[in-house]
This record gives C-alpha cells, structure tokens and sequence, in this order.
C-alpha cells in the first residue's frame, strides 16, 4: 500500500467529510454514521428519465440559440465596423 503524506488540505478535506457525516448523523436523529445508510432510501431511476430527457433538450436548445446569436453577433459587428470606416472617410 503506498502511503500519501498528510498535508494541511488532505486533513481539512478528511475533517470536512467527517464533520458532513456527523452532522447526517445528528439530522436524522441516529446513535452513529453508520445506521444513516440504513436510513436512506433508493429511488428508481425511471422516475428521473423524463427529467433528464428535459435537461437535455432544454440544452440543445440553448447551444442552438447561441449559435444564432453569435452569427447575429458578427454580423453587427461587421456593420460597426463598416460605419465607423465611414464615419472616419467623412471626419477627413
């Protein structure tokens, strides 16, 4: 087994997980961490499907509108560009 060297963060990151699992503990009212395993309960996942499916759609549909909006993006810029060249042609 190969040994990791403690450092300031590895004990912080161990103390943290360790305080979440005690404060688990005294929410739901148990003696020790362990009975709170016991206590959760499993959800099947075909409950979430639709949800998900959503999220996904819902997705796609931002990364499509993005892509429109940079195009729409480019195109105003290159007509202030174009304006402020003749902006600049007419100061002359």
């Amino acid at each position: 087994m190969k040994t990791r060297r403690l450092t300031n963060k590895i004990l912080i990151k161990l103390i943290n997980e360790e305080k979440a699992r005690l404060n688990e503990t005294l929410e739901l009212g148990l003696k020790s961490p362990e009975e709170a395993a016991k206590r959760t309960k499993e959800i099947a996942a075909n409950k979430y499907a639709s949800t998900l499916e959503d999220c996904v759609n819902h997705y796609k549909l931002c990364k499509l509108k993005e892509a429109k909006l940079k195009r729409d993006l480019k195109k105003i810029q290159e007509a202030k560009r174009i304006l402020k060249k003749k902006l600049l042609n007419n100061l002359d």
